[in-house]
């Protein structure tokens, strides 16, 4: 048994060897220390990567039950680096916060305060004994071995709680109730949670990618804070609505040609299916029919189409070609529409049309066969909307992380991953990349979401809805934004503003002026884990109207340092102005 020491406040993870004599953990091959391991043997060098895991996880989360982790060295299939799960689910125990709902029993554990299966382990891991893996701590291996610590992070996240019990085939739920994890699944495209769906539902929905997002409060406020922005058009949202009021948004990839698919956001109008009168073969496959609604021929039906959005076929001729037709036809955008079942692609072309050059000017995208047919038979008048999408970071869709949804479903690795689109890479994607945060990244945030109680989270987080959950009690009242809990006269807002406990009085944390010697400067203290804060310094002669004040001339460069857990406190000096002149310090939400 191994033991990762761990700070009182946070979780202890204890390690239990299953290996045999001479294998796996106990491996006595000689191995030389290297890479901050100290270990002289292949086996105790395996043991301390799992020991520094273990320090790494639980310097994060909070439990007073230990972490019991079960691991064994086994020989696994080619490609396959490791396996982790829970040992048991627990639902409906004390201090449960979802009722009907499975939860990792390490989880329950911690929320219980007490262990739910005190003769059981909580994680099991099994290590495929044929890998080759880097044994030290630095994340510097070579390319051609996998990192083991990563490994192990990654695999513990799944015995924590990363994992879905949903059936990929049918949908069904483990033993008729939804687990923590599946509960924050959701189809963007349909706009329905995975709770409110039916076992079908959720079986259409398991590869519906890019829809498929986690809609957890903590992640989705964390994650502007970790990815990188997103290319391409993928920050503008399409919508279909067949009436009713049923919008459902389309999946697309943006033309390589004509202008950004941006620059059609707030149209809203009619989708017009081209028609162009011909099934005549096209230039680009001679010989193979094309259809009435390819536009390789020009558009018949351009009255119709004048002002709004077509709808083309692929085949027969080249992109821009269709594009070209449209365009000329008087539309304002262009859907084209695959004409197989098959994966998205990032239409091309040559800039020609006939023998002549010609340039798109309209915006165009490629959606899938299953919208074109969808859009072909949709009822007269069915509207078609682009709008400044929330899908302005990578591996975002709908303003929420993606969940790994491929087409084709890999049982234990599609849904309990997030989608490999996110950059920088994430520790729970399906495959161990170099260069991952030893922070944990997301994943801490997913944890969070699912019910951990979580320290020290190394990155922005916070919403003021989020604070409110963490500093008031299950049942508290006074939490809204212009209430006062504590009853000192800084509401709850400015108390999360300025980083202060909104059930201790005191307004010590406030702006203050400060004159000494003549020097006037002006200091308060303020978070540093918000996303939903902006801070202005402005000034005003007459206290009526305000402008900003400009640092060098009204102000000088603010001095900021650190101020406890989270907060920081930052003091400027006012230069003295020519006139009376009045300052605030000005807290905006977008």
């Amino acid at each position: 048994m191994l033991h990762a020491a761990a700070p009182v406040t946070a979780a202890d993870l204890v390690f239990i060897n299953l290996d045999g004599a001479g294998e796996g953990l106990n491996d006595p091959t000689p191995a030389s220390p290297s890479g901050g391991n100290p270990g002289t043997t292949v086996g105790e060098r395996r043991l301390l990567v799992l020991e520094e895991a273990g320090r790494i996880w639980g310097r994060f989360l909070v439990s007073t039950v230990p972490i019991r982790v079960e691991v064994e060295f086994s020989s696994l299939s080619s490609g396959v680096l490791a396996g982790a799960a829970p040992i048991d689910l627990e639902e409906n125990f004390a201090n449960a916060p979802v009722a009907d709902t499975w939860y990792p029993v390490a989880l329950a554990n911690s929320l219980a305060g007490a262990d739910l299966q005190p003769s059981r382990n909580d994680i099991t891991v099994t290590v495929n004994s044929n890998a080759d893996f880097y044994l030290g701590f630095d994340g510097d291996g070579p390319g051609s071995q996998s990192d083991l610590l990563d490994v192990m992070l990654h695999e513990i996240g799944h015995g924590l709680g990363f994992i879905s019990y949903v059936d990929e085939a049918t949908g069904g739920l483990f033993a008729g109730s939804i687990d923590i994890f599946s509960s924050f699944i959701f189809d963007a495209q349909v706009q329905k949670p995975w709770t409110a769906m039916t076992s079908s539902e959720r079986a259409a929905s398991v590869d519906n990618d890019p829809f498929l997002v986690w809609r957890g409060p903590s992640a989705t406020a964390g994650f502007p804070a970790i990815l990188d922005p997103a290319s391409g058009g993928s920050g503008t949202d399409i919508f279909i609505d067949e009436g009713g009021g049923n919008a459902r948004q389309v999946g697309y990839l943006p033309a390589l040609f004509g202008p950004d698919v941006s620059a059609a956001e707030g149209l809203s109008v009619e989708v017009i299916v081209a028609d162009d009168g011909s099934t005549a073969p096209g230039p680009a496959e001679p010989g193979v029919p094309g259809t009435t609604t390819d536009a390789c021929q020009p558009i018949i039906n351009a009255a119709a189409m004048n002002g709004k959005v077509a709808m083309v076929r692929r085949g027969a001729c080249n992109f821009d070609d269709k594009v070209w037709r449209a365009q000329v036809a008087g539309a304002s955008a262009v859907l084209v529409a695959n004409n197989v079942d098959g994966a998205l692609v990032s239409m091309s072309g040559d800039g020609e049309v006939d023998g002549s050059t010609v340039s798109i000017t309209i915006p165009a995208v490629f959606i899938s066969q299953a919208e074109g047919d969808a859009i072909e038979s949709a009822p007269p008048g069915t509207l078609v909307s682009f709008s400044g999408g929330a899908n302005l970071f990578a591996g975002t869709n709908d303003g929420f992380l993606r969940i790994h949804a491929p087409a084709s479903v890999q049982p234990g690795s599609s849904l309990s991953h997030w989608t490999t689109d996110a950059s920088p890479n994430l520790l729970m994607e399906p495959i161990i990349n170099a260069n991952l945060d030893r922070d944990l990244d997301l994943t801490l945030t997913q944890m969070k979401d699912i019910g951990w109680e979580v320290v020290d989270i190394p990155f922005p987080h916070l919403t003021y809805d989020l604070w409110r959950d963490c500093e008031f009690p299950a049942g508290a009242v006074l939490t809204g934004r212009h209430e006062d809990a504590d009853r000192d006269g800084v509401t709850n807002f400015e108390e999360y503003v300025f980083a202060s406990d909104p059930l201790e009085a005191g307004d010590g944390n406030l702006p203050v002026i400060v004159l000494d010697e003549g020097v006037k400067s002006v200091s308060f203290t303020r978070t540093t884990l918000s996303t939903d804060l902006a801070f202005a310094f402005e000034k005003s002669g007459d206290l009526l109207s305000f402008v900003p004040a400009v640092e060098g001339v009204d102000f000088t460069t603010p001095s900021i340092v650190p101020a406890g857990p989270g907060a920081e406190r930052v003091t400027f000096e006012i230069l003295t102005p020519g006139t009376r002149q009045f300052f605030r310090v000005r807290v905006t939400t977008p």
